[in-house]
């Protein structure tokens, strides 16, 4: 599409002037003469045909006009500013942001970046956390790791993933409270009946109900709505904290295995959900810098074969 926009040069020049309040200052600044800066805000107030200054003696003011014009060229040349930037690779040794929870931070990147900075010391990685928020856009970071739906294959967006399965887990203190053995295997029927039905499902602050999905693949459940009272928690680490002080079920992941082992936790259903995990995201639109693009490769080529996950998880049945 055709642009009709004034020449290039009108609006440098203008821009400068606006800025100073000074023909002389644009000409010092932009190399060139006074007379070279007056013509070339002649040219644009002729193709706009309308005065952009108010010119006395002494000292020029902006009009109307003008106020607006520098107001829109100001945001514009900053924008066009970074981009160049980018496309320069000045920014390559600047920070890489990645986009993460506390939550996969804290049991899963931190460990990773460690090893990444192992190869590459000179690359500093900054965490921002608000990834779950509203207000949260993909555009703003380098790269990104949201909780989602894992599918066939990454895309331009979604470069890599992380499979986690979601189980069950709960407190053998809470277990023990309401009389359940913690070393049986509990059928997912049973949350049906008491003294199950009435343990809080704790959840996350989204529409879609993970709990009811997981209850919809449990072949021997005769009944597929659970009626458990949901207890919405967003932060993960505080979700992982209360069902380890035994306020109710958690869905688990393998992140969790911390707990699992140590016996905070415990499994006891063979139901398990997939489909889903922490799905690896840049924006497609988005120039990454050299070192954002050495995170993105070392990432997707380390995800894979990731050693920090078991390949196959303990058993989740407490011996006792």
């Amino acid at each position: 599409m055709k642009h009709h926009l004034p020449p290039l040069d009108t609006l440098k020049a203008f821009e400068s002037a606006a800025r100073h309040l000074s023909f002389t200052l644009a000409a010092e600044e932009l190399c060139i003469s006074k007379g070279a800066i007056s013509y070339q805000i002649r040219r644009l107030e002729e193709v706009l045909q309308c005065s952009l200054f108010k010119r006395t003696v002494r000292q020029v003011y902006l009009t109307d006009a003008g106020q607006t014009l520098l107001h829109t060229t100001r945001k514009l040349f900053d924008e066009l500013g970074d981009t160049l930037q980018r496309l320069h690779g000045e920014n390559a040794q600047s920070g890489v942001s990645v986009a993460a929870t506390t939550y996969v931070a804290a049991r899963w990147l931190s460990s990773h970046i460690s090893r990444f900075n192992e190869l590459h010391n000179e690359i500093s990685v900054l965490l921002q956390h608000s990834v779950n928020s509203a207000e949260f856009k993909l555009t703003d970071v380098d790269l990104a790791i949201r909780w989602g739906q894992c599918r066939k294959r990454p895309d331009r967006t979604h470069f890599a993933q992380l499979p986690m399965p979601l189980f069950p887990a709960i407190s053998p203190k809470l277990l023990e409270r309401i009389g359940v053995d913690a070393a049986n295997h509990i059928d997912a029927s049973q949350l049906h009946q008491e003294p199950l039905k009435g343990v809080p499902l704790l959840c996350e602050d989204r529409q879609q109900d993970m709990w009811q999905e997981w209850a919809m693949i449990s072949s021997s459940s005769t009944h597929s709505e659970l009626k458990n009272p949901r207890r919405t928690i967003s932060d993960a680490n505080v979700r992982v904290q209360a069902a380890v002080d035994g306020q109710g079920l958690i869905l688990a992941d393998d992140l969790m295995l911390n707990e699992l082992d140590n016996g905070l936790l415990v499994a006891p259903f063979n139901e398990t959900l997939t489909g889903y995990g922490y799905v690896f995201m840049s924006a497609s639109q988005r120039i990454l810098s050299d070192n954002a693009q050495i995170l993105k490769t070392w990432l997707m080529g380390n995800i894979g074969s990731d050693s920090t996950i078991p390949a196959s998880r303990p058993s989740r049945v407490s011996s006792g």
